[in-house]
């Protein structure tokens, strides 16, 4: 069973397992409001991000994409939060469907309800009206990601220091508003593991097709045992 985390520094109990999820209102990329009380009766995954133009921000949310029928068939709302204006939210936004909705907390207030962490060493900062990566490994996969003309856009303002220094966190949200699991990342890059999200799935309603492609830890698992066990019979 998850337990509550506590900061790097001290010995601060944190908002964790157990605890009811703070409510808030957001709106997504337009305009439309949604309010985490309102979808009380269902299980939520609320996932914060850091800025909607973090290209590992963009790359974990087409890895979502990948799991969104899965999530969806299983009657699970997804919530994304994004430090950034509604309107930097589009290319983030497409192709979820009407279960996973993409928000705008710009100025960080449902951040700060959460605790979720930030890391003034690391991220992407502006110094002198030009943009430097100060990450210690290369873009890599997440190249095709990068698009700086967007990130210029996205993080040009005053007061926006604290989405370029922002890490992400993880939030499982039970039918009742319970929190049942947390991921706070240490990273810029991290999100929860997706067998912690597939555990909090129904175990009816998680899928079962046991296929070597499949996006779900076990059912890969349960074909590579399949796999084994047949290779390991004797024919005669």
């Amino acid at each position: 069973m998850p337990t509550k985390q506590t900061t790097d520094s001290d010995e601060q109990i944190l908002l964790g397992v157990g605890d009811e999820a703070p409510d808030f209102e957001l709106r997504d990329e337009e305009g439309n409001v949604h309010k985490l009380s309102s979808f009380r009766g269902r299980r939520v995954i609320l996932s914060f991000f850091r800025y909607a133009s973090c290209p590992m921000c963009l790359y974990n949310i087409d890895r979502l994409r990948q799991r969104a029928a899965l999530l969806r068939k299983a009657e699970i709302v997804t919530l994304c939060i994004f430090r950034s204006a509604p309107t930097m939210l589009k290319r983030a936004a497409e192709g979820t469907n009407e279960d996973t909705h993409t928000l705008s907390d710009m100025n960080g207030s449902v951040y700060t309800k959460f605790q979720v962490k930030s890391n003034l060493k690391r991220g992407i900062l502006s110094m002198g009206g030009r943009i430097y990566r100060v990450m210690s490994a290369p873009f890599g996969k997440y190249s095709s990601y990068f698009d700086l003309k967007m990130i210029r856009k996205d993080l040009q303002g005053e007061g926006r220091d604290a989405a370029k220094s922002q890490l992400p966190a993880d939030f499982l949200i039970d039918e009742n508003g319970i929190i049942v699991d947390v991921f706070r990342s240490k990273k810029p890059q991290d999100h929860m593991r997706f067998d912690r999200i597939e555990a909090f799935i129904p175990k009816e309603k998680r899928c079962k097709c046991k296929r070597k492609d499949c996006i779900s830890p076990t059912c890969r698992e349960n074909y590579a045992q399949i796999r084994k066990e047949a290779e390991s019979m004797t024919w005669y």
